[in-house]
């Protein structure tokens, strides 16, 4: 009985974590929030609102593990260094981040 249990929990567990992985327009739209709001100058905060997610989108590849993903954005064209971040649940958890 506690193996079937434990067999039910880890299913619904996969699950959940599968139906919360976030696409990778939730985390381009992140990722655009995030720079806009450590953008210092109103040029910068402008650039990004206009065409910050087709930048982010152009530097962004995706890997896929079915219950979360890992994004990697290389933002060097630009200065400001490469990110690496992790989707889970609905939500980013930045993993690295250097800026040059």
């Amino acid at each position: 009985m506690k193996r079937l249990f434990s067999i039910i929990l880890l299913v619904a567990a996969i699950l959940i974590l599968s139906a919360t992985n976030p696409q990778r327009s939730d985390y381009l739209e992140w990722i655009n929030h995030k720079t806009i709001d450590k953008s210092s100058s109103l040029l910068e905060k402008g650039i990004l609102t206009l065409a910050g997610k087709s930048i982010f989108d152009a530097g962004t590849t995706k890997e896929d593990y079915f219950i979360f993903s890992i994004y990697k954005t290389d933002f060097s064209e630009v200065g400001m260094g490469k990110v690496t971040s992790i989707g889970i649940f609905n939500h980013f958890i930045p993993l690295s981040g250097t800026e040059e």
